[in-house]
């Protein structure tokens, strides 16, 4: 019985530790200070995913057991946006997906609290939005666009909302010189300007995916809206595409991945000079001799952090399923990296790592300390236990018993938590990405909904 305590005891307190992720699409990821937290998604096994975990450079840490149960159960989400806000920015506004726009759910990365905020005034008139762009400046989030999907039919909006995180209310932006209604597009933010790009949009009726050369922005300060047109890179690159990432490196909206009329674009990745709007193709190495090919990646998510950008999840377009591995590119050398869950916990693996030296020192003093009071709690539980079976022991044998071990089925195992970790992500069902369009109506197309392109 003591050998299997000690044991029971262990596996609950490293295994938790080791926790992996399975692979997904449609999520989003968030960062405050040195975690990127992931929220939500699509695993084609569930249709959609209510997890919310967090990678912090060396580990990944799921959330849901604190979660679960506490303030608000968040339904599954898919197609959402995820940004920081509150006072402190340390809260997580969790908005849109296919059910419930006008729910707001908040996470506050101090407790792993999930709560439903009351909000004050008017709220959208929306059942459901998914695919719509986000942005989060000075205690608001700017959201424009998305869909709603309703069977076979996908309805697009310009829809321009502003949540502000800190009075808790909705404000409606400007719609002068709005783009027409677009989702699966991309907002990045430039010195208060929110420059939108890519996407599939409906105008007067008619369905296109917008050139890479139409830019529109909107300025946070003025409320307003203008149009520019950027210069394409030799070859008219980058193409047009849905379904892309965007962060901004040193002045520069760098997008990545996406799909063009059912296929990855030509060039997975480009930047946009927001200074001069020249487009270029930047040119990235892998050090590994055996793996030169850019991922071509959908509805995965890009997170820049000290001029490292961590691609994580989506689909895979070349094999058409679900995308395992996870990429790093290195602005600083122009090099980039594949890995996988796993070797991202390894502090002596030779990819480059993430976060800066001084982050993964704090982070590894913290993963330190924890080990150190588990070793703790370890030897207090042993000699909690010997202490018990001394005392058992000294009391059969003044009762002249023989043996002084209990019996197995006196042991209460409820006593300890145990976290699984699901076997659904083993074997993956492909699935091909594909939008085929059957008919358009103004502000609406139909369009096979079991496919996510």
């Amino acid at each position: 019985m003591l050998i299997l305590l000690i044991q029971l005891f262990l596996w609950v307190t490293f295994v938790n530790g080791q926790f992996i992720p399975g692979p997904r699409s449609g999520h989003t990821a968030t960062l405050i200070g040195d975690k990127i937290y992931f929220i939500g998604g699509y695993n084609f096994s569930i249709p959609k995913e209510s997890d919310i975990f967090y990678y912090n450079g060396i580990a990944w840490v799921e959330l849901n057991n604190q979660v679960s149960g506490q303030g608000a159960d968040m339904p599954p989400k898919l197609g959402h946006t995820a940004n920081v806000g509150g006072r402190n920015q340390d809260l997580i506004f969790i908005i849109g997906g296919d059910v419930e726009f006008s729910k707001v759910y908040q996470l506050d990365t101090k407790t792993n609290n999930v709560t439903l905020p009351t909000i004050l005034g008017v709220i959208p008139n929306r059942d459901s939005l998914v695919f719509m762009s986000s942005v989060s400046y000075e205690g608001k989030i700017y959201l424009f666009g998305g869909g709603k999907i309703e069977t076979d039919i996908i309805t697009l909006y310009n829809n321009h909302y502003i949540f502000n995180t800190i009075n808790l209310n909705w404000e409606d932006g400007s719609l002068v010189g709005a783009p027409p209604p677009r989702y699966k597009h991309t907002a990045t933010l430039v010195n208060e300007i929110i420059y939108y790009i890519g996407g599939i949009q409906i105008n007067n009726s008619i369905i296109s995916y917008p050139s890479m050369s139409d830019i529109y922005r909107y300025s946070t300060i003025s409320n307003t809206w203008s149009s520019a047109v950027a210069r394409l890179a030799p070859g008219n690159t980058p193409e047009p595409r849905l379904g892309h990432s965007a962060v901004l490196v040193e002045g520069k909206i760098c997008i990545f991945g996406g799909s063009f009329n059912n296929s990855s674009p030509t060039e997975p990745i480009a930047m946009l000079n927001t200074s001069t709007l020249e487009w270029s193709i930047p040119h990235f190495k892998n050090p590994r001799s055996n793996m030169q090919n850019l991922p071509k990646l959908v509805y995965h998510t890009a997170t820049l952090v000290d001029k490292r950008m961590l691609v994580a999840f989506g689909n895979d377009t070349d094999n058409m399923g679900l995308n395992k591995n996870f990429f790093i590119f290195d602005f600083n050398n122009n090099e980039w990296y594949i890995t996988t869950a796993d070797e991202l916990t390894n502090p002596s693996s030779n990819i480059s790592k993430l976060f800066s030296s001084s982050t993964s020192a704090g982070i590894s003093s913290n993963r330190s300390a924890i080990i150190g009071s588990s070793v703790l709690g370890v030897l207090v539980l042993i000699v909690g236990i010997l202490i018990f079976v001394y005392y058992r022991r000294k009391k059969n044998q003044s009762k002249g018993d023989v043996g002084y071990l209990a019996d197995d089925s006196n042991i209460s195992y409820d006593k300890f938590s145990f976290s699984q970790r699901s076997t659904l992500y083993s074997s993956q069902p492909s699935m091909q990405c594909q939008f085929t369009y059957q008919q358009f109506t103004p502000e609406q197309c139909i369009s096979n909904i079991n496919n996510l392109t």
